[in-house]
């Protein structure tokens, strides 16, 4: 039933948001609790930042045309907004387009993994460093035939042996790229950079 809704909705509003230069960046219909819940995540193909006034005028419009067809059986609050700066990469489209990026992953268990050091040849294996979080560079996104990402971060190797406020030995930091297929990653989104 979510997946239809969100479905109909897609069809409903996708010619109207390419003529006001906006896409779908997702959406989705949820229960919480006892209410349910249909989101829609809006972004600019422009480049420019989402305002207030481009989720007003995409919500009067879907609210319009939900209403003229009534094809959603329960009562349901309508929510737009923009994706933030910190969006969550979900579709292959969202991976796709984020390549070069800086993004945060968090995994459901540590990483067993081994990655591929940069600077040096050779692997540094993970298994036993307890990392289930790590910010990096989202290299390479592969569809098929298991979908996986290619992350390139610094890893501090003595990270669980130091103390707290204890001084961190360049030697400690290692670049590698870190290989993972999505099934183990909980989330994976854009970090949010100040500069």
């Amino acid at each position: 039933m979510a997946n239809k809704t969100v479905s109909l909705v897609e069809d409903l509003i996708a010619d109207f948001l390419k003529e006001n230069d906006l896409f779908l960046w997702d959406a989705e219909f949820v229960k919480e609790g006892r209410d349910w819940y249909l989101r829609l995540f809006i972004d600019r193909t422009d480049g420019e930042y989402v305002s207030t006034d481009d989720c007003e005028m995409v919500s009067e419009f879907l609210s319009k045309q939900l209403d003229e067809r009534d094809p959603i059986e329960q009562n349901y609050y309508l929510e737009v907004s923009s994706p933030g700066m910190d969006r969550e990469l979900v579709k292959p489209e969202h991976f796709r387009a984020c390549i070069g990026q800086e993004v945060e992953v968090k995994t459901y268990v540590p990483l067993k993994a081994e990655a591929a050091l940069t600077e040096e040849e050779g692997f540094l294996d993970l298994s036993g460093m307890k990392i289930k979080e790590f910010t990096g560079e989202l290299l390479e996104y592969v569809e098929e035939p298991e979908e996986r990402v290619k992350v390139r971060t610094v890893i501090d190797t003595k990270a669980q042996n130091r103390k707290p406020g204890a001084r961190i030995s360049p030697s400690a930091l290692k670049e590698c790229i870190i290989e993972l297929p999505l099934k183990d990653i909980a989330k994976i989104n854009l970090a949010v950079i100040f500069e």
